[in-house]
Order: C-alpha cells, then structure tokens, then sequence
C-alpha cells in the first residue's frame, strides 16, 4: 500500500527524524511504498538521500515531471 508524506511546514531536522523513523519502522515486509513530498529543494532532497536512503540501502526515485516529489522503496532482500 502507498503511504505519502508531506514535509511542507516541516524544519529539515524535523523531516529527517520523521523520514528516518518511518522507513525504519516500515520496512520489515519488503513492501514499502512511500510517496514522500518534499517540495523543490534540491539542497534538501540530497540531505534525505545522503544521510537515510544511502545509509539504510533504500531505493529513490525522483520524477522529472514533478522534482518535489520522492518515491521510496525498499526491495532488500531480509
């Protein structure tokens, strides 16, 4: 099931902690599905890739027709 998450609002700190948290408490079944809306800060979207999707192995991608947009997977295999 595909959860969004929007970080509009949100202070950089305050979106990484609530980023970091969800993916870790979600990814058990190697079904994540995550529609993560950061609006178009580049600056900002290298901070999630850096510090959590490369650090915990997550799979990104970002759309060309909508760059304020991630869409998170986890395929590892357990």
């Amino acid at each position: 099931m595909k959860k969004s998450i929007d970080l509009h609002g949100l202070s950089h700190d305050e979106s990484l902690v609530k980023v970091e948290e969800y993916l870790l408490l979600n990814s058990f079944n190697n079904d994540l599905d995550l529609e993560l809306i950061t609006g178009k800060s580049p600056k900002f979207q290298k901070k999630i890739i850096n510090q959590i999707l490369i650090k915990h192995d997550y799979n990104y991608y970002i759309p060309n027709y909508n760059t304020g947009v991630m869409f998170i997977t986890d395929t590892r295999v357990n």
